[in-house]
């Protein structure tokens, strides 16, 4: 059964105009060696002469202090650690972003087992999203149709798949409708839902059997 999101906060709603065309890149997390975050700041450090791609990251958490390190060592101005965000104004994060980051991006083994809580809302709001890729991810999305994959653990790859998102509005835009199409079909509340039903179902009546 999986995660879902809470569709009454996260859903499709009208993206805000972004000064100059600028490309926002976001993600968030509670910084743990499961997410990867230094893969995002390693793959903002590789386009930081790219001053048209602007990076968000939202969260505070054990690694949040090495995360600032690393941006501040590299003296990246494309880059916002914006801290702890409410999950009443995550939804806001999300529309004005034009890429979002869903993760996981280490390689710590159980990051290749799961899918990040944050894709489920990214798809749910018709975002367009770079996942890593790996087996739980294939299990919904097929890269370049629902979200962009890219290797875990691979800051030039992340960044690569920034880059090809930027230049093209029609592939966002049709990663988005992927997503949100998947969402609705496999991942909304009432197909998770209807699941638990069939589960209760069978399982009663196995029991009076």
């Amino acid at each position: 059964l999986y995660v879902g999101c809470d569709e009454t906060l996260f859903h499709p709603i009208d993206a805000p105009a972004r000064p100059g065309g600028r490309i926002e890149v976001f993600t968030y997390g509670a910084f743990l060696a499961l997410h990867g975050t230094e893969v995002v700041v390693e793959a903002a450090a590789r386009l930081k002469q790219r001053t048209d791609i602007h990076w968000t990251i939202g969260g505070q958490g054990p690694r949040f202090k090495q995360v600032r390190r690393m941006v501040a060592g590299a003296g990246l101005q494309n880059v916002d650690l914006v801290g702890w965000i409410p999950v009443s104004e995550l939804p806001a994060h999300i529309a004005r972003a034009s890429i979002c980051l869903g993760g996981h991006f280490s390689r710590v083994p159980k990051a290749a087992r799961v899918v990040s809580t944050k894709t489920f809302q990214f798809l749910a709001m018709a975002r367009p999203a770079i996942v890593g890729d790996n087996e739980a991810t294939h299990e919904i999305l097929t890269h370049g149709e629902q979200a962009w994959l890219v290797p875990m653990g691979d800051a030039e790859a992340l960044a690569g798949a920034v880059e090809t998102l930027a230049r093209d509005a029609g592939l966002r835009e049709r990663l988005a409708a992927g997503g949100r199409q998947t969402f609705e079909e496999r991942l909304s509340t009432a197909c998770l839902a209807r699941q638990v039903a069939t589960v209760l179902e069978e399982a009663l009546c196995t029991s009076v059997s």
